[in-house]
């Protein structure tokens, strides 16, 4: 696919991308629930995508146990083979050419209680955490907001370092690829005028490139414009 042959072009001209990449349905098929509970009692139990959109109601609240469970993670996760392949084949051009690029593993989870085995999860499926190159940000520990709300968050803190002339977020949940899409919207000049003045870049000349990829349950994606 374009975007992921040419996307990494690590010429300095060019410039270095950051790619966001959710976990849920996108890198792995998952079976952990998100309890709701009320009264002490579970009223609802959430899948992953019901997660995503889920508003809690009076007197309601999460019961994370099985979504923090990285044992579970590991033990039950099944990897989608067109993504990662895709991320092999990324991580690998980015390391080959010794780029500054990133790939960001961005899920609405919070911490795992055990981090060890979590990221043993993307070894065992050919996927090296090495952390020059790859980490895992848990928009789940911002206490509160959506989830496109947290991730956003997350996108701009690394858009800020202005270095990358790149941005791409892979996710099964429309929303969150909106949040991206958004901040291409509403770019902070702050960010713009680092990028311009880092690669020497004139006003005809777009700052940053944004791509907001929807995956299916296949693993195939859709731009979303």
């Amino acid at each position: 696919m374009k975007y992921f042959n040419d996307y990494l072009n690590e010429q300095d001209k060019k410039g270095w991308g950051i790619s966001f990449i959710d976990v849920d349905e996108t890198v792995f098929r998952t079976f952990a629930e998100i309890k709701v509970i009320k009264g002490g009692k579970e009223i609802h139990s959430l899948n992953n995508q019901e997660f995503n959109s889920y508003k809690l109601k009076d007197g309601e609240d999460f019961d994370f146990g099985e979504f923090r469970s990285a044992e579970k993670f590991n033990k039950t996760s099944v990897p989608i083979p067109q993504t990662i392949k895709r991320i092999k084949k990324m991580l690998s051009r980015i390391r080959e050419t010794g780029s500054r690029s990133k790939i960001i593993f961005l899920t609405a989870r919070a911490d795992f209680d055990d981090k060890k085995t979590f990221l043993a999860t993307f070894e065992k499926n050919g996927i090296s955490m090495d952390k020059s190159n790859v980490y895992v940000e848990r928009s789940g520990n911002i206490a509160t907001g959506t989830t496109e709300g947290k991730k956003k968050i997350i996108m701009l803190k690394y858009l800020k370092e202005g270095i990358y002339r790149r941005a791409r977020l892979l996710d099964d949940f429309k929303p969150n690829l909106k949040a991206l899409l958004s901040i291409r919207d509403n770019l902070p000049k702050s960010i713009e005028d680092k990028v311009r003045k880092i690669y020497g870049l004139d006003d005809s000349e777009e700052s940053i490139k944004f791509f907001a990829l929807w995956v299916d349950e296949k693993g195939n994606l859709k731009e979303m414009k």
